[in-house]
């Protein structure tokens, strides 16, 4: 497990749905930092994961990698 801010996790891991545990916030910062448990590209897979991690490794939660290509009109840019 890699201990990360949740900002740090969406950039590194884009279209990725991650599952975090332990995850706690710095109310002097208001940033919030957790565990990566597991990285998957499936919604429902990671999302059980949490429910059956429960509060068993803290407070767990599940995010969406932030993929911060531009789109236009439904279609995405990528620069091959």
């Amino acid at each position: 497990m890699e201990r990360m801010w949740i900002s740090e996790a969406m950039m590194k891991y884009p279209k990725q749905w991650i599952v975090m545990v332990n995850v706690s916030s710095e109310p002097q910062t208001y940033k919030t930092m957790g565990d990566v448990y597991r990285v998957t590209s499936d919604k429902k897979e990671a999302y059980d994961l949490a429910i059956e991690l429960g509060d068993s490794l803290g407070h767990t939660t599940v995010i969406e990698g932030f993929d911060d290509r531009p789109q236009i009109g439904g279609f995405t840019l990528s620069s091959r």
